[in-house]
């Protein structure tokens, strides 16, 4: 078994906490104003390497908040900096290899939004809006949106986006596939909780080849793609879920899946 994620430790850019097998972090854009974009990278770095170590994390959940309607990063210097790769926070997150459900609450701009498009399944209050602004600063996105978000919402709309710092709605962002649901602010809480339930009882390491599947296969052909699926689902037939799974059937009784 692996450590249990951050048990017992506290990070100051992030509140980190973990019930069942789903782990939940919780990113105020008020830190990027307080504390130092290199700290906020490193304690992200640290979270995520801790999760895919954890193997009693089978769902992470990250709550992105920003109540400043004016919210806009300019705290980062990169005159000085050799290697961007350090401060992409997304590119962290992307790693973490269980599904990750991005919750995001109120004024989504900016680097918030990268690290929005880094999870699997993006869900934002009714009053939530979405932007990816850097280019009225004079500059571009850099922590991955320029490759991501043409994945997700294809190319003509996000290069729309970037190029004129348009804000969405949430049911415009719905719409375009940037958001899967989005939900009043007084339901979210019991809407995550359901969600979470449902990918709680799913067999982990499935969940985890069905992301890699998806992920990796953007990358390769379509041949490649279909022989790369073959050998995850060969790789799930060795385990005990698959036998769990397949008991379940049979039995017609709820399977118990114990990640293994």
């Amino acid at each position: 078994m692996g450590e249990v994620v951050s048990e017992g430790r506290k990070f100051t850019s992030i509140d980190v906490s973990k019930n069942n097998n789903t782990t939940t972090i919780v990113l105020d854009s008020s830190v990027f104003s307080t504390l130092d974009y290199n700290s906020v990278c490193s304690e992200f770095e640290e979270i995520c390497s801790e999760i895919n170590q954890d193997d009693q994390t089978n769902v992470v959940v990250l709550i992105i908040e920003n109540t400043n309607e004016l919210y806009s990063l300019k705290s980062v210097n990169f005159d000085t900096v050799t290697s961007i790769e350090a401060y992409r926070i997304a590119s962290k997150i992307d790693k973490i290899q269980c599904p990750i459900i991005v919750v995001m609450k109120g004024y989504i701009f900016d680097n918030l939004l990268e690290i929005a498009l880094s999870g699997d399944i993006r869900v934002c209050t009714i009053d939530s809006v979405f932007g990816l602004k850097q280019i009225n600063n004079g500059f571009l996105p850099w922590d991955g949106a320029t490759q991501r978000l043409p994945r997700i919402i294809g190319k003509s709309k996000s290069v729309e986006m970037m190029l004129s710092g348009e804000v969405v709605t949430s049911e415009q962002a719905t719409n375009l596939g940037l958001v899967n649901y989005m939900v009043s602010q007084s339901e979210i809480e019991k809407y995550i909780a359901q969600l979470v339930v449902k990918l709680e009882s799913l067999a982990p390491i499935a969940l985890r080849y069905v992301k890699e599947a998806v992920k990796e296969g953007l990358d390769m052909n379509l041949r490649q793609g279909f022989l790369f699926e073959s050998d995850l689902s060969i790789l799930l037939h060795s385990t005990k879920d698959r036998e769990i799974g397949l008991d379940s059937f049979k039995t017609k009784e709820p399977p118990n899946f114990i990640g293994e």
